[in-house]
């Protein structure tokens, strides 16, 4: 078992990721089915989601001391923030950085969906 510092916390802030990145790929393909103001929100919502795992990381080290996690999640929350500024950047430049983003986008769900996994467990096994 992980040791994940507040996993509750951690948990529903990578819900909240997993949540707008869904919301995300809908603006996406709205925009690209012709609806260009949802392209203004689409940039908006990724500028906005890259507070979520700065904080799920913020969260992480603010609490090491007092109750430490294994380095294996410390990583987790630092490559997923890497990766959401990775989408934000590429996504805002466009043309040829879309083979980045699109595919940067599909690795950051899965490492969301791992992170929320992974503190549900450790939530689970603190009761």
């Amino acid at each position: 078992m992980r040791r994940v510092a507040a996993p509750r916390t951690t948990a529903i802030l990578a819900g909240l990721l997993a949540l707008g990145v869904l919301v995300e790929a809908a603006l996406a393909g709205g925009f690209l089915g012709g609806h260009r103001l949802w392209k203004s929100w689409h940039e908006n919502l990724g500028t906005f989601l890259i507070l979520i795992p700065l904080a799920s990381l913020l969260v992480g080290l603010a609490l090491y001391r007092r109750r430490p996690e294994n380095v294996s999640m410390l990583a987790n929350r630092v490559v997923l923030l890497l990766l959401v500024v990775t989408v934000v950047v590429t996504g805002n430049a466009g043309g040829s950085l879309l083979a980045v983003h699109i595919p940067a986008a599909v690795a950051m769900v899965g490492l969301v969906v791992s992170q929320a996994m992974i503190a549900a467990q450790a939530r689970d096994a603190e009761r």
